[in-house]
């Protein structure tokens, strides 16, 4: 296992306290891991945990000065190989970056990069703000750095400014911010720098601050409707995407309603207090929370299912726009409880899905197609898996899929579960009970490899079908899928930014 070079674990300890720096072998190897590390990483040489920018850029400039590559880490919920660095990085915890300071007059907030989506949440929710940027599912750990760096499905407008430390610890702001005197308000103020850190799985700097827009937590309506088939639901789905009623569509198929309807009583009870707690009267309490038993039993029914959130300046509103969404839906389209937008909505961070509900290892791929083409896309999928499934049963690898739009694309998510050794990620994450529960399983290379391969087939498909891709990391080949001028353009901005290329170097697979 290596190490840091003695001289320069002193010198970061010397800079951070020795309280916050780690040159453990068991630390140093979960540094450069994700969900799904196949096949294994090398693991970093030193992991440093900065409490402010200024530690963060005396850091950055000390690895430059031993030639060591660097990256940035927040919770390590991604699963495409974005913190696998092929020699041995030093490697910067985020997560002591969470501060949190809201500029609620100018609607915009100034967010440590380590700060997780549920904590920023908890304290907007009180003023009746929100980020024009919705975090990810797993925001209860994911932090807001981590999915800057590495974007979300659609519009990233709500990212605003930034303060990044550039690859010889220059530190560096964007948007109005840049200007001397000047508040962190606007993202347009010349040239839109903000964006060449957006994505960039921290190859062109490392962020110590996020400036997100806020907007008012508006009233929300939810419906949810059954399908007999995928095609039948990406029709009504690409429709109601296209008449703008709706803020938000997810569609899961058989398998992912079924999983995702065994819950735990712990977790059942979690989301019912949630749903209550979110519901308009005790009455309203009561019916929404009732509707939870029923609902989960269709989403283990159905076929596809589809659920829709509107949103609005009221109730009323909110609602007109769900009715003028449910007039849009084929016949095809049965009505059913809206348990999965209303749950997410009351509940919308957890990660208890990054396994599956027996404890089964989780990895999920994704592509991003115009609306126009996601007809076609889940065709070749579902086909793909058909023609699949012996070899998937031969492994017992379960699969399921999900799909979702809130712009005019649509996310295809194919998934795959399957029982295997879990990794130290997992049992950080999970409850004790469940640490025992699923503890001492022995490992499964040949399964894992199959996963593999399964995945690789499935983004060739999605990527025949136009589609493109966020949390790049090392799994989406981002460089070959350019075209020659814009592949120049982005080693250019590369080697002007990182000449050594010492930042997560080969992450976005430019050239050396």
């Amino acid at each position: 296992m290596p190490s840091a070079p003695s001289d320069f674990a002193q010198s970061i300890s010397q800079i951070l306290g020795a309280e916050h720096v780690s040159t453990r072998g068991p630390d140093l190897d979960r540094a450069t891991r994700d969900i799904f590390p196949f096949p294994s990483p090398p693991p970093a040489c030193a992991l440093a945990s900065p409490g402010n920018v200024h530690e963060l850029a005396r850091l950055i400039a000390l690895a430059r000065e031993h030639r060591v590559p660097v990256l940035a880490r927040g919770a390590g919920l991604s699963y495409t190989g974005g913190l696998a660095c092929a020699g041995h990085p030093l490697v910067i915890d985020t997560r002591r970056l969470n501060s949190i300071e809201v500029h609620a007059a100018d609607r915009y907030v100034i967010v440590g990069a380590g700060t997780t989506w549920e904590a920023l949440s908890s304290q907007l929710a009180p003023i009746g703000l929100r980020t024009q940027l919705g975090g990810p599912v797993s925001g209860s750990a994911s932090t807001v750095g981590g999915a800057v760096s590495q974007a979300l499905p659609g519009s990233m407008e709500g990212v605003i400014g930034l303060k990044v430390v550039l690859a010889d610890g220059t530190i560096a702001r964007t948007g109005s911010w840049a200007r001397a005197g000047t508040s962190a308000f606007l993202r347009q103020a010349g040239p839109d720098l903000t964006g060449l850190f957006i994505g960039d799985q921290g190859a062109h700097g490392i962020k110590a601050s996020v400036v997100l827009r806020l907007v008012p937590r508006n009233e929300f309506a939810f419906a949810s409707f059954a399908y007999p088939d995928g095609a039948s639901l990406i029709a009504d789905l690409v429709r109601v995407q296209q008449g703008g009623m709706v803020m938000r569509v997810l569609a899961l198929n058989r398998e992912r309603g079924s999983q995702a309807s065994q819950v735990g009583s712990a977790e059942a009870l979690s989301v019912a207090g949630a749903v209550a707690a979110a519901s308009s009267s005790p009455l309203a309490a009561l019916r929404n929370v009732a509707g939870l038993v029923k609902g989960r039993i269709d989403l283990a029914r159905s076929q596809w299912t589809m659920h829709l959130t509107a949103e609005g300046e009221s109730e009323q509103i909110a609602q007109a726009r769900m009715n003028l969404a449910r007039a849009i839906c084929s016949p095809n389209a049965r009505e059913i409880e809206d348990t999965v937008p209303r749950s997410i909505a009351a509940r919308p961070y957890s990660i208890r899905s990054f396994l599956g509900p027996k404890g089964e290892r989780w990895v999920p791929l994704h592509g991003i197609v115009p609306l126009s083409h996601a007809a076609a896309a889940l065709a070749s999928i579902e086909a793909y898996i058909a023609e699949s499934a012996t070899a998937l049963a031969a492994h017992e690898i379960a699969h399921s899929m999900l799909m979702s739009t809130g712009g005019a694309f649509v996310t295809i998510e194919p998934m795959f579960l399957w029982m295997d050794e879990l990794d130290p990620i997992h049992f950080a994450h999970l409850e004790p009970r469940h640490r025992e529960r699923f503890g001492g399983r022995s490992a499964r290379p040949a399964a894992r490899e199959e996963v593999s391969r399964h995945r690789e087939a499935l983004r060739k498909i999605l990527e025949s079908h136009g589609a493109v891709h966020v949390q790049m990391g090392r799994f989406y080949p981002h460089a070959e899928q350019l075209d020659t001028g814009s592949l120049a353009l982005l080693e250019r901005i590369s080697s002007a930014i990182d000449p050594e290329r010492r930042m997560n170097p080969g992450v976005l697979g430019v050239s050396k």
